[in-house]
């Protein structure tokens, strides 16, 4: 079990354990860090043991322009509510996102998500991941950047 302020050093361990850094991390190395941080890693706190939806995965994938220019971006997170009636500084997110170079074949991709809610789901929703249009078609296209961060979601 770990401290959830500690997520992203958890992360970081397993990724130094499979000789692995963020900046260079691929696409199927990184989302299977993260699936396994989630199945094998719990975070510490009454909050967990009660309440599943305290901690869970999201998928997410899309073209965006957050003021660099267009770029798409394929993104899992792990949220952790620390606190039963939560608000948003109570909600921290672990965000692995790979950006790419949007072209024609990533903005077709469109946008989406789908959320992991338990670690009872977590094997239908890893091949889900796995098996999805945007995993397939972002695994054939260079990352241009590789991003962790850890914070309050709100």
């Amino acid at each position: 079990m770990f401290n959830p302020q500690h997520a992203r050093l958890e992360f970081e361990a397993i990724l130094r354990g499979r000789d692995l850094h963020e900046h260079d991390l691929n696409l199927v190395d990184g989302c299977e860090a993260l699936f396994d941080f989630y199945r094998d890693r719990r975070p510490s706190g009454r909050v967990f043991e009660q309440h599943e939806d305290a901690d869970m995965l999201l998928f997410q994938w899309g073209t965006f322009d957050w003021g660099a220019g267009e770029q798409f971006a394929f993104s899992l997170t792990r949220q952790i509510i620390v606190y039963e009636d939560a608000e948003d500084e109570d909600i921290w997110q672990l965000s692995l996102t790979f950006e790419f170079e949007a072209n024609d074949d990533l903005r077709s991709l469109g946008n989406g998500d789908k959320w992991c809610h338990s670690l009872l789901e977590l094997p239908e929703f890893r091949k889900y991941v796995r098996r999805s249009t945007a995993f397939r078609v972002c695994a054939e296209h260079q990352v241009r950047r590789t991003l962790l961060e850890y914070g309050a979601a709100g």
